[in-house]
């Protein structure tokens, strides 16, 4: 009887977890005080992601940059002590100059999704938009762990964004 009840747990958790979005898409924007070309140099090349990156927190945090650090295919990697951080890759795939710039991201050699900013110009300064978006397609756990920690993701956007703001005066 307790294995049927165990069994039917395991199921029933595997069948919600495919209900679950397998993409899910997290979105946050800011006006910010700078015109949208200095938000949008701020923001591509890899080597200003240092003063406002907020996992560059983490002390075991080990960054290596790619030879050119602002052009298409340019890479941010990561290693990190930290398990859920432990070691990534950021690729810039697509620029739009002054407006959108879009990343992929990867966790170990996987491919998770990717990370869009938009900037719009407008008639103050500009509008900053950073869109994430994770694919857990083959990870039914992920999907659970996104869906709890979708408010602490947007939270971050907005932290990041603020912080972005604040160095590209």
């Amino acid at each position: 009887m307790l294995i049927w009840i165990l069994i039917s747990i395991i199921v029933l958790y595997f069948l919600i977890g495919l209900l679950l979005p397998a993409t899910t898409t997290i979105s946050s924007s800011i006006e910010a005080s700078s015109k949208y070309n200095v938000v949008f140099k701020t923001i591509k090349d890899f080597k200003n992601w240092e003063q406002w990156a907020i996992w560059n927190k983490d002390e075991t945090l080990n960054i290596m940059l790619s030879d050119t650090t602002n052009k298409i295919g340019s890479r941010y990697r990561w290693r990190s002590k930290i398990k859920e951080l432990k070691d990534g890759l950021i690729v810039l795939k697509e620029a739009e100059e002054g407006s959108k710039l879009l990343y992929h991201f990867y966790y170990g050699k996987q491919k998770r999704g990717h990370i869009l900013f938009n900037i719009e110009d407008t008639t103050s300064n500009s509008l900053t938009t950073c869109s994430i978006t994770i694919n857990n397609k083959k990870k039914i756990f992920a999907r659970y762990f996104t869906l709890f920690i979708k408010k602490s993701i947007r939270d971050n956007i907005d932290e990041v964004l603020l912080k972005i703001d604040q160095s590209s005066v």
